[in-house]
């Protein structure tokens, strides 16, 4: 018998005791019954009993609706239900032919961070942002098919454009400094310990993995869907961002500070002067951040 089962049981016989205490002798007491109804309300009472932690909680679950997270090249859409049940759909755009498509469900657990689906190698990831979540999927072109998932999911109803979904977001200003690859700092304090404070992830699942990026933070003013931190030819820092090439090529321009030695360029997946990362398509355009080695080093 669990330790707050037993306190259950004799906290009820307590209160029984108590109450055939109180009755006059002439009284008739039901000791079984009185018993079985305060173990019951006690239980009742109680919010880690075997029966509420078997129901689950649902305010753990991300909020229910239907999100959408279209782009120019594919109509995207996830559904959440009470329950933590959830339908994934991704639609290549163009004319009719050999258009990509993937669909995928299943339930979704709360890991004290984020929301996070699993079956056999593919992982499926939910963070929260406002006013929607950040999909990230891996190992998932086998089961859900061979579609870009990535990207911030917005309430239909409650869609917005990202400066405005980002400004009531709590974010960590050196955390921020470091994301815009400004005076990227590669040292115990620097952004790999920022992330994993951010993130809840121990150091040996931040360097050489993807990490998908809390809610409300950006390049410039373009959202970070996710970042790799690799320690490869003195330590990169790639971050995948919610924008096109004119975009972020803006955005490397806004986010320069003088005197910065961090290099910060516009490079592409796979590509003579880009990096091969696992799930990313080739070609995928990326923010590639990397500091200047001095004789110090």
């Amino acid at each position: 018998m669990k330790i707050s089962n037993l306190k259950i049981i004799l906290k009820a016989l307590s209160l029984t005791l108590a109450l055939s205490a109180s009755v006059t002798h002439a009284e008739t007491i039901n000791i079984g019954s009185m018993l079985k109804d305060g173990i019951k309300k006690a239980l009742q009472k109680n919010p880690d009993s075997s029966a509420n932690a078997g129901a689950g909680n649902i305010a753990s679950y991300p909020m229910p609706g239907s999100y959408d997270a279209t782009d120019r090249d594919f109509e995207r859409s996830l559904t959440i239900h009470p329950d933590g049940k959830f339908e994934l759909e991704a639609m290549e755009k163009g004319k009719p032919g050999n258009l990509r498509s993937g669909s995928g469900s299943g339930q979704l657990v709360f890991n004290g961070s984020q929301w996070r689906y699993a079956e056999g190698t593919c992982t499926m990831t939910l963070s929260a942002t406002s006013p929607g979540l950040q999909v990230h999927l891996q190992s998932c072109a086998g089961l859900f098919g061979d579609v870009p998932f990535d990207g911030r999911y917005q309430l239909k109803e409650k869609k917005t454009t990202s400066v405005q979904a980002n400004s009531g977001v709590s974010k960590n200003k050196q955390l921020s400094a470091q994301l815009n690859c400004q005076n990227l700092d590669f040292s115990e304090t620097g952004i790999a310990n920022l992330l994993g404070k951010a993130t809840k992830l121990p150091q040996n699942e931040i360097w050489e993995h993807e990490i998908v990026v809390p809610g409300g933070y950006t390049f410039g003013d373009i959202p970070i869907q996710s970042v790799n931190l690799s320690e490869v030819n003195g330590g990169f820092l790639a971050l995948f961002v919610d924008g096109d090439s004119t975009a972020i090529k803006s955005a490397i321009k806004k986010v320069r500070i003088k005197g910065d030695t961090t290099t910060v360029g516009l490079h592409k997946v796979g590509e003579a002067n880009g990096f091969a990362f696992p799930g990313k398509r080739s070609g995928q355009l990326y923010v590639f951040c990397r500091r200047q080695m001095t004789e110090y080093d």
